[in-house]
């Protein structure tokens, strides 16, 4: 394949597959879109993708012993789909589409400064998932609260090797910096799956996703992960510092993690290092495991942010990158809302902040049924934003959530028909 650098123009990449390491490489580049003859649209490689802002279309079988080179393309990553030396008409209608959709992110520009206020006084915090430095100005574009997530592994996926900690330490000050009076939470590493470390190669796993990845890893490897946590420690420079912990599956890998942060505060403070003035541990409940466990923990942790796109994986026991499976659960399945419903109520049983992140956070009906179930914390990709936004706002959520509360006390198997004919009576932008 091309390099990055040797790509022309609005350019539009074919390929087997990918994953998000060389997505990230790729995407410094010139690229306009990706489509993939094998992958899911649920994977981290297009997670990626979008976070990069380029359409990526995946499972497109025989694309490419169709194409040649300089052909035309469209990648429609709204709907998923590719269409391969389109007529006049068809491109037209994709150029008439292109200037609807920046007419609509104008109307998004307005609502920047402006709360997401629904119309009975509920008030969502609404805040951006990012990965990169040079995600930060989205923070000002999009009118996000802060940064939910913070994906700290993309900085290892660019390199050969660990990146040493004093460049860790100089990219997470900058990260703060540029956030500015805004919190940003950072994930420590998420490696494994489909995010295979260049440097940091395991035995060969027959299901990866559930294997030897994320907070495993970091526990199996504390000189690699107290480095990580080291960084961290001395980038805040005295102001505050949020860290989660991925994949947590029982409270003693959380506990374990937090005592080492612990230590590196500590130990920093000895040496004169000015310590962060405020440091809250959190979790991400991304295995259905966590959502049982003990009443201690919830007590014990300074916030959750529930991580729906993995938690959704284990709970319908669907690979997210296998595109024969991804799709075939609904994300407002009631099954899947009633647990959420009850980590709702268990974080609120504690007073532990609760929060969502993922796919489903970015989805304005998606996102109006999660406020519904209680959430009031949001992370999402910020195009995902405006129209959550402009969603909320035109609707009274008290009214929804008894509507859902009478479907997930019902027998219907999915909650979609129920919330969509509802914004629709009630005239709610989707």
């Amino acid at each position: 394949p091309p390099s990055p650098e040797d790509l022309p123009a609005d350019a539009v990449l074919l390929a087997r597959n990918l994953g998000p390491g060389e997505i990230l490489e790729y995407g410094r580049g010139r690229l306009r879109g990706i489509a993939l003859e094998e992958g899911s649209s649920a994977s981290h490689a297009a997670i990626v993708a979008r976070a990069l802002n380029i359409p990526l279309v995946a499972n497109v079988r025989g694309l490419i012993h169709l194409a040649e080179i300089d052909d035309p393309i469209v990648i429609d990553g709204d709907v998923g789909r590719v269409l391969l030396r389109p007529d006049g008409a068809v491109s037209a209608a994709y150029r008439e589409k292109i200037i609807l959709r920046a007419q609509e992110e104008a109307q998004f520009r307005t609502l920047r400064d402006k709360p997401a206020l629904t119309k009975d006084g509920a008030k969502i915090s609404l805040q951006m998932n990012a990965g990169l430095l040079t995600d930060l100005p989205s923070i000002d574009e999009c009118g996000a609260e802060g940064v939910g997530l913070y994906r700290t592994e993309l900085q290892y996926l660019v390199n050969d090797r660990a990146p040493r900690r004093d460049k860790q330490t100089m990219l997470y000050g900058q990260v703060l910096e540029a956030a500015g009076d805004r919190p940003v939470v950072f994930r420590t590493l998420d490696m494994g799956g489909d995010k295979q470390l260049p440097f940091l190669k395991g035995a060969a796993e027959e299901n990866p996703a559930l294997g030897w990845r994320a907070i495993r890893i970091a526990l199996d490897r504390p000189k690699l992960f107290r480095m990580q946590l080291q960084a961290l420690v001395r980038a805040s420079g005295g102001r505050a510092l949020l860290v989660m912990f991925p994949m947590v599956a029982e409270a003693a890998e959380y506990e374990r993690a937090r005592e080492l942060l612990e230590i590196e505060r500590d130990r920093a403070e000895r040496e004169g290092r000015e310590p962060p003035a405020i440091m809250k541990v959190g979790a991400m409940l991304e295995t259905p495991a966590l959502a049982f466990a003990p009443d201690r923990f919830f007590e014990r942790v300074d916030f959750v942010s529930v991580g729906g796109n993995d938690l959704a994986q284990f709970f319908f026991a669907a690979d997210r990158g296998n595109q024969r499976v991804a799709a075939r659960y609904d994300m407002l399945n009631c099954s899947y809302l009633r647990l959420l419903r009850l980590i709702v109520a268990r974080c609120e049983g504690a007073g532990t902040p609760l929060s969502f992140c993922g796919e489903m956070a970015g989805r304005p009906m998606e996102a109006l049924s999660l406020t519904a179930l209680g959430f009031r914390s949001l992370s999402m990709r910020p195009a995902g934003i405006g129209p959550v936004k402009r969603a909320l706002r035109a609707i009274d959520l008290s009214q929804l959530a008894e509507l859902l509360n009478e479907v997930l006390q019902g027998d219907a198997d999915c909650a979609r028909n129920a919330v969509g004919r509802f914004c629709r009576e009630h005239d709610i932008p989707l």
